[in-house]
């Protein structure tokens, strides 16, 4: 017997037609030598026995026959062996299809998701440039006021304060004494030319300018 009945590789469904085909062969004087010895290889290697057979004048022709028979059951396993494979390529094309398609939906929702944080990012520092320019002009009206509170101070000091010792026409001139006044001029003075603060402003004025 050529095919064998239940052979899923076949490529035959129905019994009837393996029936048939077997008893072709085994009319025509064959076995099932041809079928066996050759039924993992490709079709055009099976056409080349089958030629070989064929043109051999030695080979009887009821041989002949059963051989052709047994190459008609080998093709039909070739081609149901080929699309066997094509079907598992076109499921493998299928599987790298939606391997690709979930990486590019992950890669677009990570976009998203860096295009919201470069959003925030904006938006916070627009925030804190509006903070940092609204402290700058702050810090620039205190510096006026203390600035004009300084001037005010050194025009009060022109006016300064002698307080006469006894006697002091006889024994010498009247001895000056700061006012208050003119301390605080020392103070603002001081806070001006010296607090960390003021100076650490002036350096966030220069990078808010250079940003």
């Amino acid at each position: 017997m050529a095919v064998e009945f239940g052979d899923h590789a076949s490529g035959f469904r129905h019994n009837e037609v393996i029936r048939f085909i077997n008893n072709e062969v085994l009319m025509n004087r064959g076995s099932a030598d041809f079928y066996v010895a050759f039924r993992s290889l490709p079709w055009s290697e099976v056409e080349d026995r089958l030629r070989a057979v064929v043109a051999d004048p030695q080979v009887p022709r009821t041989l002949k026959r059963a051989c052709a028979w047994s190459a008609l059951a080998l093709s039909v396993r070739a081609a149901a062996r080929q699309e066997e494979q094509q079907a598992h390529r076109v499921r493998r094309l299928q599987e790298q299809v939606e391997e690709l398609q979930f990486a590019s939906w992950t890669m677009e929702s990570e976009l998203q998701r860096l295009r919201g944080q470069r959003e925030d990012a904006a938006t916070q520092l627009h925030f804190t440039r509006a903070a940092l320019q609204q402290a700058v002009n702050e810090c620039e009206m205190l510096r006026g006021r203390l600035l004009q509170a300084e001037r005010s101070t050194k025009d009060d000091l022109m006016t300064q304060e002698f307080v006469a010792s006894p006697g002091a026409n006889q024994h010498g001139p009247a001895m000056w004494f700061p006012g208050a006044g003119e301390c605080l001029c020392y103070r603002m003075t001081f806070v001006l030319g010296r607090c960390p603060i003021m100076g650490l402003l002036d350096q966030m004025v220069g990078l808010l300018e250079s940003v």
